[in-house]
This record gives structure tokens, C-alpha cells and sequence, in this order.
């Protein structure tokens, strides 16, 4: 009886089998490598780009809660800052009818007063305070001194009247008898150090100018900045700006740059 012959690849065989493979592998890598390199490339453009429009974003949103003209850029416009307002309304300008309520007196120092309407009222712990009619100049701006329109709030103020820590006499009335409360700290956003920060800052009239960089400390908010700049442009009459945003990340490579303007309402 014959045994069936069994036989498998040669070497020879073998060797032609992986080079012809390879040429073959060799010639569709440089096809496909293009397309991979391409998609990679849009992926992390994409990433960067949605980085950078969170970011925007956030500062945006935070912008929108700032104290009317309070926004001042510095440092080679790579930072701002603004005060917060936590909450805000308007306060009681004269008694009622019947000769009663608590109003806010203009012409003396007063140190309290009730609120007729107020929005998002904290359970004041006596690091707060009110600020009326706000203009951001000389006598009328909330980043000077205690006493001038803005005055420290007394702890256990409540959301329907507020108390003063000292007596203040405020130097001019809101036409909209409206009042701010700001925190003891201005929020600063800046950009040093390949990343966007988010910090405080204790409340002072020197601005961040003319320092030769801006804060390199605070919450990141991005990392991967190339590049960024702040621009604020006030109205003449004091009644609106303007706050352009220019932010730029980079990474292996790509780089993509978001340009957003935020309109400012600055009626205080």
C-alpha cells in the first residue's frame, strides 16, 4: 500500500511568500498611511478647537455676571479682571405712605436699608459688599476705598434688608434704585505659562497694569496656549462694552486659534 506523500512550503518558498507580502503591505501603507495621518490630525484639531470654545465659554458666561464697569485688561492685555456680582436688586428710596419701611438715605451716611426686589440673596457672612450705581471713575468706582460707592455688608443681613458694617453715604442714587453685591475679591482670568488660569484677587485700586506679566497661579481652565489677548473697549457713555477674546492652542503640531466677542451691559 502506497503512503499519500506529504510535503509543505520549501524555504525558498517561504522567503518569496514574505517578500512578495511585504512589498504588497509596503505599497498599501503608503496608500493608507495619508488618510490615517489626516484623520489623525483632524481629530486632534477638533479636540483643540473644543478645548478652547469650552473655555471661551466659561469665561463668557463668567463675564456675564460681572459689576457694571468693572472689566479692566492688563498685562500686555494676556489678562483681565472684573468684579463679581453674587446677587442684586433694588433698594427702598423712600418710606411708604404710612411713614413706614427702612429707605436708603443719600444725603447722610445711612447703614441700612430693605430691599423691595432682590435676585439670588446669599446668606450674607460679612466678607460682602453693596455697590450702587456703578461707573468705574474717580468717586463712583467699586475698586477704590471702602466709603465711596461701595460699602462693606454687615453679617446677618438678610435678603430683605441689608445692614452696614459702618455708615455710608453713597455719592450718587441709581436712577433704577438698583444695588449690586460683589464679593471681597475681583476674578481674574490670565494667560502665562502655556495655560489659562482663573484666579482671585483681593479687592485694591491698583490694577494688574502695569505689571510685566499677568498671574501664573488659580484653577486651569486650558492648557496648550500658544498664545491669547483681552481687548476691553468701553462705550463713551458708559452704558455698554465690548470684550474681545482671542485665544490659541497648540499641540503636536496643529495649532487653531477661536476669535469671540462678548457685549457688556454696563447699566448699573
Amino acid at each position: 500500500m502506497n503512503k499519500p506523500k506529504i510535503r509543505g512550503f520549501t524555504l525558498v518558498e517561504a522567503i518569496i511568500t514574505i517578500v512578495i507580502t511585504g512589498v504588497i503591505a509596503g505599497m498599501i501603507s503608503i496608500f493608507i498611511r495619508s488618510p490615517v495621518d489626516s484623520y489623525i490630525d483632524s481629530v486632534l484639531r477638533a479636540d483643540l478647537t473644543d478645548a478652547a470654545d469650552t473655555a471661551l465659554r466659561r469665561m463668557t458666561r463668567d463675564v456675564r455676571t460681572a459689576l457694571p464697569n468693572s472689566i479692566r485688561t492688563a498685562g500686555g492685555d494676556a489678562c483681565f479682571e472684573f468684579l463679581p456680582a453674587k446677587a442684586g436688586g433694588r433698594y427702598r428710596f423712600e418710606k411708604s405712605e404710612s411713614g413706614t419701611g427702612d429707605a436708603l438715605d443719600f444725603s447722610v451716611a445711612d447703614g441700612s436699608f430693605d430691599v423691595l426686589a432682590g435676585n439670588n440673596m446669599p446668606a450674607f457672612a460679612g466678607n460682602e459688599y453693596v455697590a450702587i450705581y456703578n461707573l468705574g471713575i474717580a468717586g463712583a468706582d467699586a475698586y477704590e476705598a471702602v466709603g465711596s460707592n461701595r460699602a462693606s455688608i454687615a453679617g446677618g443681613s438678610s435678603a430683605s434688608n441689608i445692614q452696614l458694617a459702618t455708615n455710608n453715604k453713597f455719592p450718587l442714587e441709581s436712577p433704577a434704585r438698583r444695588f449690586h453685591v460683589i464679593p471681597n475679591h475681583s476674578m481674574v482670568y490670565s494667560c502665562a505659562d502655556g495655560k489659562l488660569f482663573r484666579s482671585t484677587r483681593a479687592l485694591t485700586n491698583t490694577a494688574l497694569s502695569p505689571l510685566a506679566s499677568c498671574p501664573a497661579s488659580g484653577d486651569v481652565v486650558v492648557a496648550n496656549v500658544s498664545a491669547c489677548s483681552f481687548t476691553y473697549t468701553p462705550a463713551v457713555h458708559q452704558r455698554n462694552g465690548q470684550l474681545t477674546m482671542r485665544l490659541e492652542l497648540t499641540m503636536s503640531g496643529e495649532t487653531v486659534s477661536l476669535y469671540h466677542e462678548v457685549h457688556i451691559d454696563n447699566v448699573p
